[in-house]
């Protein structure tokens, strides 16, 4: 079938046509080959195909605006709106090359554990700032679906038949954090893609910051951070508060109930939780992977000062030096990093993880710009109010975290080698068995010897060991919940 899409372009007079015009042609001939009732559903701005798969037609939507939701308004008629979204990307094959299923990465064998499996969230407004070129067009223009049109709004479900050049271009997909597909998608070559439109707000950060309050609550031991009075401003005032940025430095495993914890992310309601696959992610299983943590935290540290007996004696400050040993989380509990073996054995499946642990001292970063840290900003304000030879939490909003812009996942391979001594052992003490048998200068020696029983060991042969490491995507206006423990000090 293939083929007979190139045959079809082997007509084409290569010195008039661009490649842009090839590739419009070879996908119109794939799209009457496989999918000829899509042939209407073409858009001129961008050249691709569209199949709604679910969704209404935008008759009689439900407008369920809720603040800062837009509910079902269409995605186009907005000139600020920030959208999640799942997506999966196959090759004209119906390879899958990129996905944030879980359930697809297992297929495709790319789950990772320090993968989190939740939707994509990106700026849609009325500048393309960073989606995927087919993805903009699709929910920024009105679509041409037959003799009706078609406007993308929370609830659409989509697949989009893309030609290379609003899809990954001439560089192809370079996926990575766990998303990957079962292969990768080569250089200008179509994408078809499919898009889960679940959530549209106007302002992210009033969404995480409304999570992170709820996260809280407010009849805890949590308490607001505050700026250093060396660092107030007049615009200051008398209220030197941050905003969004929380610590408990009572905290203890001992008394938290890791049943109680109140997770939760307004737009995955529904989803499968981030936590599959093995014995200990099964879904609902939150809790007990909480208390799991707890455990290990009492075994390795102990139970640590209890809150009455933190004091002034034993406070970090802005100046002392704290060796941290921490967990990092998401709202959903989902464990982003840990400096922690043990932890990392659990939740990662790593099987002999290095940590050591972070020495960090406020001081360090004190009039330096975000970039300069050496540890983020929740950590510069809220270390000091902790103590040493204690438990703590840091709960932050993105604004003292990462950001807007968050951290994309990696996906990093090592190779080693080893020289396979046991085989060069082997080979010797054949050599030297017939070299007793046969005669040095016997006629059957070298025959023997080197090439009957190929006792010319090759010294070059080496055992190779293969790595990958999966760094955890933070997404953009994202909140984070550290647990820390920090070292006695000395």
């Amino acid at each position: 079938m293939v083929l007979a899409a190139v045959a079809f372009t082997s007509c084409i007079n290569e010195e008039f046509v661009s490649n842009k015009e090839r590739e419009r042609i070879s996908l119109e001939a794939w799209i009457k080959l496989h999918r000829p009732d899509l042939l209407n559903n073409y858009q001129e701005e961008g050249g691709y195909y569209v199949e709604i798969l679910e969704g209404d037609k935008n008759e009689n939507l439900p407008v369920s605006k809720d603040g800062n939701d837009y509910g079902s308004e269409p995605l186009m008629e907005q000139d600020t709106c920030w959208v999640y979204c799942n997506m999966t990307g196959r090759d004209i094959n119906g390879t899958i090359c990129l996905t944030r299923s879980n359930e697809l990465a297992a297929m495709c064998g790319t789950f990772s554990y320090s993968t989190h499996y939740v939707p994509f969230v990106n700026y849609c407004g009325e500048k393309n700032l960073g989606l995927l070129e087919g993805t903009y067009l699709s929910m920024r223009h009105e679509l041409k679906i037959g003799d009706e049109t078609y406007k993308m709004h929370k609830g659409s479900k989509v697949r989009l038949y893309l030609p290379s050049t609003i899809a990954y271009g001439e560089s192809g997909s370079q996926v990575e954090g766990g998303y990957e597909g079962q292969y990768s998608l080569d250089s200008s070559r179509p994408l078809i893609l499919d898009i889960e439109v679940l959530s549209a707000i106007k302002n992210p950060s009033e969404l995480e910051l409304s999570m992170l309050q709820r996260y809280i609550g407010w009849e805890s031991e949590w308490k607001k951070a505050t700026k250093p009075e060396s660092e107030k401003t007049e615009e200051d005032g008398d209220d030197l508060t941050l905003k969004g940025l929380y610590y408990n430095h009572t905290y203890n495993p001992v008394t938290d109930n890791a049943y109680a914890y109140r997770y939760m992310q307004p737009h995955l309601e529904g989803l499968n939780h981030p936590y599959v696959g093995g014995d200990i992610y099964q879904q609902g299983a939150m809790p007990s992977i909480n208390q799991k943590i707890n455990d290990i935290l009492l075994e390795r540290f102990g139970e640590g000062l209890k809150a009455s007996e933190r004091g002034e004696k034993n406070l970090i400050t802005k100046n002392g030096r704290a060796n941290v040993w921490y967990v990092l989380r998401f709202l959903d509990g989902f464990v982003v990093d840990t400096n922690i073996a043990e932890i990392r054995k659990f939740v990662f499946n790593e099987q002999d993880p290095v940590c050591e642990v972070f020495s960090y001292s406020p001081s360090d970063d004190e009039g330096k710009d975000e970039g300069e840290r050496q540890a983020i900003g929740a950590w510069y304000y809220c270390i000091p109010e902790m103590h040493y030879g204690a438990y703590g939490q840091i709960a932050t909003t993105s604004g003292y975290a990462y950001g807007a812009a968050g951290l994309s996942g990696t996906t990093t391979t090592e190779t080693s080698s080893s020289n396979s001594m046991a085989s060069y052992y082997n080979a010797m003490n054949y050599y030297n068995y017939y070299n007793s048998y046969y005669n040095y200068y016997s006629p059957y020696y070298n025959y023997y010897d080197y090439n009957y029983y190929n006792y010319n060991y090759n010294y070059e042969e080496e055992d190779t060991t293969t790595k990958t490491t999966i760094s955890t995507e933070i997404l953009p206006y994202t909140p984070l919940v550290f647990t820390i423990f920090v070292e006695p000090n000395e």
